[in-house]
């Protein structure tokens, strides 16, 4: 004859609802978190010829990026390849973080895609003998990028393959009086 033992339905029960009680907590956690951001976190926009500029400010400070949509990277010491075409989506940005207890962040990212129907070793090519100090960091799958570091201050040179042409992918990361 079987017996059972009535405490092993007891012991399941009471880790059953203590589980219940974790996910009802994690729940209501969730949704009073949800709601202090949704009170506390403000976020505009500014829509200019430049691109849209946002803000957000938090209890913690505020964030701001502002768009710069036909940034030069000439004037970031990247030559443009010849006959390359800039993507139309290509642009830059600068962002700004200020602490409520004052610290302030600057950082710029510029950035810029531009094609041609050259091979991706004939632009290759081009930009080791312009940029003959700049240090090949990253080759696999086809694609090549190029690096110079300088302080703070770093500029990256992508070549990928695209539609039997390549994309040229520049880009500048720095403080924004650098860029």
């Amino acid at each position: 004859m079987e017996t059972r033992n009535p405490r092993r339905g007891g012991i399941l029960g009471t880790v059953l609802a203590i589980i219940g009680v974790i996910v009802i907590l994690c729940i209501v956690g969730s949704v009073l978190t949800g709601l202090y951001i949704a009170r506390n976190v403000k976020v505009s926009t500014l829509d200019s010829d430049r691109g849209a500029d946002v803000n957000i400010q938090t209890p913690a400070g505020s964030f701001q990026l502002r768009a710069h949509k036909d940034a030069d990277p000439g004037k970031l010491g990247v030559p443009v390849y010849p006959g390359a075409w800039r993507d139309k989506d290509s642009g830059s940005a600068s962002f700004e973080w200020n602490s409520s207890n004052g610290e302030s962040k600057n950082m710029s990212v510029v950035g810029a895609s531009y094609r041609t129907e050259d091979s991706p070793s004939k632009v290759y090519e081009f930009y080791r003998s312009q940029l003959p100090t700049w240090i090949v960091v990253n080759e696999r799958h086809g694609e090549t990028r190029l690096e110079l570091q300088e302080g703070g201050y770093k500029r990256i040179v992508a070549i990928a393959e695209k539609d039997g042409g390549s994309r040229i992918g520049i880009a500048a990361v720095g403080e924004p009086g650098s860029n």
